[in-house]
């Protein structure tokens, strides 16, 4: 028998002690904290998160199209993936709302970093245990814990309404439900302590991708604030603070 209990807990404080470090270490989340942000930093995060967005629900509906261990998690697959149809476009509008970009600009590709987080969800769901992408799911959907005190800060430094930060409030409410049914569906199909053991590699190395794509982020910013981004130029006449 799997004591579900247990493994959440060892999860959560798996997660604790990552999003701590992230958020005391990483030079991106230390600038939002201490309000060291303008609309550049901003949009070059929003633009990365865009990318790796629009493939979500992609790579989720390729875990349902595999020879799942039951069909209680096929159907959360596909059911899931729909949810996140569409979701990328909320981090253009908010972009465009703050007139940084508009519907004409054209949005440079992701930066490695981000697409070697796109490119490993696409391997996870592709390859292995299929119920390993529920590491994934599982601290994305759960990581406002962690990350209001973020949003809250951008909100304030950016003078930021709620009708420019769809991405996030949508999130906030879409996600906490999510969490919910993936502990759900964890309980009713993981049978063996490698289930487990996928799921909470898969957690670990998502979320260190995800921190190596945020000192992308930083770093791209310092090059554009030093003039030698080219990727990012179309940026620089709004470093402005709003």
């Amino acid at each position: 028998m799997l004591n579900f209990n247990d493994f959440f807990k060892n999860l959560d404080d798996q997660l604790e002690v990552m999003w701590q470090a992230i958020l005391t270490q990483s030079r991106f989340t230390q600038a939002i904290l201490h309000g060291d942000i303008d609309k550049t930093l901003y949009a070059i995060y929003m633009i990365e998160t865009f990318h790796y967005t629009a493939h979500n629900a992609r790579n989720q509906a390729l875990v349902g199209v595999r020879e799942n261990p039951s069909p209680v998690y096929t159907k959360f697959c596909f059911e899931h993936a729909a949810e996140e149809v569409g979701h990328e476009k909320m981090a253009l509008h908010d972009l465009r709302s703050i007139d940084v970009i508009t519907h004409d600009t054209v949005i440079p590709k992701p930066l490695p970093e981000t697409e070697t987080l796109i490119a490993y969800l696409y391997w996870v769901a592709a390859h292995g245990n299929p119920l390993r992408r529920l590491g994934y799911s599982y601290w994305a959907e759960n990581c406002y814990h962690y990350i209001n005190p973020l949003i809250e800060k951008l909100r304030s430094t950016l003078k930021l309404e709620d009708s420019q930060m769809t991405f996030f409030i949508a999130h906030s409410s879409i996600d906490a439900e999510h969490f919910d049914e993936i502990k759900k569906i964890i309980q009713r199909t993981c049978n063996t302590q490698d289930d487990l053991a996928d799921i909470t590699n898969v957690m670990e190395t998502t979320l260190k991708l995800t921190s190596k794509m945020l000192e992308a982020v930083f770093n791209e910013y310092a090059k554009l604030q030093a003039g030698t981004s080219t990727r990012y130029s179309f940026l620089k006449n709004t470093a402005v603070s709003a």
